[in-house]
């Protein structure tokens, strides 16, 4: 089987993968929506004393939620970067070990990914996840072509 349809293979199973564990409304079982972009660093705080600090939080994403969507990025950059060699590899079975680790890597990934009560995200929290995974894809389909 020829390399590069090996690699488009691959690279469409985790675009079909990751598709599949995007967030649900599970009410109507229709994706939920987010606004596009949003200020991911602190912000000063409102002079406005009535606004409450739960009126606050839901335009600062979660600290601990951040950081879990930047490793769940910089693990895909990991493997947009892997495929890329791989693709330029005269050797690819050489590669089956590194791909096989990565495989692993991306289930412990995707187990954590489930672990996240949806419910409980802020719009600032599905917002970034929706930028996270814009991104994500975008690099995928630069290693599909």
């Amino acid at each position: 089987m020829s390399k590069k349809l090996i690699l488009a293979m691959l690279a469409c199973l985790l675009v079909l993968v990751c598709a599949a564990c995007g967030s649900t409304d599970s009410s109507s079982g229709t994706e939920a929506t987010a606004e596009p972009e949003t200020e991911v660093t602190e912000q000063a705080e409102p002079e406005a004393s009535e606004e409450t600090a739960e009126d606050r939080d839901l335009f600062l994403v979660t600290p601990e939620f951040k950081e879990y969507m930047d490793s769940y990025e910089e693990f895909f950059d990991e493997y947009v970067e892997f495929m890329k060699k791989y693709q330029d590899s005269d050797d690819p079975l050489s590669m089956l070990s590194d791909f096989t680790d990565y495989m692993n890597k991306y289930t412990e990934v995707m187990e954590k990914l489930d672990e996240i009560d949806e419910d409980s995200l802020s719009a600032a929290d599905l917002a970034y996840y929706t930028e996270v995974s814009a991104r994500i894809y975008a690099k995928l389909s630069e290693i599909s072509r």
